[in-house]
């Protein structure tokens, strides 16, 4: 679905995120000269920002080093150097069992020293990441260094505690946390610019697919203020209106058609005692079998089978139940555009990328409880031809949003979306016929699968492109006839300069605010 370009970003383990860590704390200590130890309190103590670090040492390097705690402190002339207790607890040691900053002489019990640190570890108010000496006048930093002397757990909380600082300050902005539940996974992003929409879309690991800028799930082709507006209001709005019962209902309920006009004739509390009814048009019916009086003998005796009163309805108006409710992209031949909602087509699609979802699952359970006799390779162009599935599935299921939202008002367009989804969908089905079939295949057929892959990547490629075009090859109906330096949107019928590919009006990202102060 990228058209073959490279990913511009990459997805890491935690492991690799500590080893990027590692490389900033090692560039830092060989251009200046420093210790590791030093270089890691720096990071920290400038929010891991490297360039400012760089900038900084460049301008003043004995200025920083003060600053940051790195200085040895001038000692207190009152001060007993020969003092052999601990600063907190006044226990008596030995040399080696009190511990102090190489930049200070605060000595400290290994014992004070992890109550200390695993408060500052722990700690929500603290808002820096330096940790400085427990003395509170005394702003010589806690390096690593330091921890090195004690103890292992001291240690790993350290370098848990040091991680996690990294994390922090860049996820947000060069990487960030997969939002998938228990997922650990990383994603870098190597662009500096998020202009380009399409390397927005990230593809995790462990097979969630989500959108880079806002963080929901891959929304394409849909912009990430329409795509949050639908999740919490469009799509409660429909699902509201599908609940509420609806004038037709209401008539299919109270009325039968008169089978002479076809007219609605109400069930009022007199016919509830006789089984004929009086149309306006003067004809008489059986409200049970819509037959006149005659056809029921002397004494009027109905014995239509029960059930069979809901057929005049049938007869005279095309609402009922929605036989659409479980509808697929595959079935719309059956059915006019018009008389398919985007709702209904959306809660298919969701069924149908759950499913999708379940056989990638199914997949790596399955490789992982039995390992089969398949290659490496082969493994590999399996999974990425079901993550291939959720993907199309996931980018059909909110071609239904951009189905709802630009071609509302233009029958035209919305034609022509549902044979582009239908014909998507097929492909979809067909190549994952084709992957079940080669997994279950004694020998994998490589190439056959490979070149359906491309096909279809290829597909949803264009198809994409089509979209963000809006459907260009359509010529909107509000078009014709209307000239001047303007487009009308077909949608709100906003005026549009021509050189404007979208609405400005429906694209605007305060829209929704505005929609909501008009209610």
């Amino acid at each position: 679905m990228e058209n073959d370009v490279e990913r511009p970003y990459a997805v890491l383990t935690m492991d690799e995120v500590k080893e990027l860590m590692k490389k900033e704390i090692s560039e830092i200590s060989e251009i200046f000269l420093i210790s590791k130890s030093d270089a890691t309190v720096l990071l920290m103590f400038l929010r891991w920002d490297s360039n400012r670090v760089l900038e900084r040492l460049g301008e003043d390097m004995e200025k920083l080093m003060t600053e940051s705690g790195l200085k040895s402190v001038v000692f207190d002339s009152n001060q007993d150097l020969s003092d052999v207790s601990c600063g907190i607890c006044s226990k008596i040691g030995d040399g080696d069992g009190l511990i102090s900053t190489p930049f200070c002489s605060h000595k400290l019990c290994k014992t004070c020293w992890s109550e200390y640190l695993e408060k500052n570890f722990f700690s929500v108010e603290k808002n820096q990441t330096a940790i400085s000496c427990p003395d509170q006048s005394c702003r010589a930093a806690v390096g690593p260094d330091t921890i090195e002397k004690l103890t292992v757990r001291d240690q790993e909380m350290y370098e848990k505690y040091v991680l996690k600082s990294y994390r922090e300050r860049c996820l947000g902005w060069k990487i960030k946390q997969c939002p998938a539940p228990g997922c650990d996974y990383v994603i870098e992003f190597h662009l500096a610019s998020e202009d380009d929409e399409h390397s927005l879309n990230i593809v995790c690991l462990c097979g969630h697919i989500f959108c880079w800028r806002c963080m929901l799930e891959s929304h394409r082709p849909v912009t990430c203020n329409n795509a949050s507006d639908w999740l919490s209001r469009d799509l409660m709005k429909l699902i509201g209106e599908v609940d509420k019962p609806s004038p037709l209902s209401w008539i299919e309920t109270n009325t039968k058609p008169c089978p002479h006009c076809s007219i609605p004739v109400e069930l009022d509390d007199v016919h509830q005692w006789n089984q004929f009814l009086t149309c306006a048009c003067s004809g008489r019916f059986c409200w049970k079998c819509f037959q006149p009086p005659e056809a029921h003998g002397i004494y009027g005796s109905c014995f239509a089978p029960e059930g069979l009163s809901n057929v005049g309805f049938s007869r005279w108006s095309n609402v009922g139940s929605n036989p659409w409710s479980n509808i697929g992209f595959n079935r719309w031949r059956r059915a006019e555009p018009e008389k398919i909602s985007c709702l209904d087509l959306w809660k298919a699609s969701q069924v149908s990328l759950e499913e999708a979802k379940s056989e990638l699952e199914a997949f790596e359970e399955s490789i992982i409880k039995k390992p089969s006799d398949l290659k490496v390779q082969d493994v590999q162009v399996l999974r990425e031809g079901l993550m291939l599935v959720v993907q199309c599935r996931q980018f059909l299921k909110w071609s239904c949003v951009y189905d709802h939202l630009h071609t509302e008002y233009d029958m035209a367009k919305r034609e022509y979306l549902r044979f582009l989804q239908e014909n998507a969908s097929a492909l979809v089905h067909s190549f994952s016929q084709s992957i079940k079939e080669e997994t279950e295949a004694k020998e994998l057929t490589r190439g056959k699968l490979l070149s359906e892959t491309t096909n279809i990547g290829n597909y949803f490629y264009h198809f994409i492109k089509t979209l963000r075009e809006g459907l260009s090859e359509v010529k909107a109906k509000s078009y014709d006839n209307y000239g001047g330096p303007y487009w009308l949107c077909d949608r709100c019928t906003y005026g549009n300069s021509w050189f404007e590919r979208a609405c400005k009006m429906c694209c605007d990202p305060t829209a929704s605010i505005m929609d909501e102060l008009s209610d």
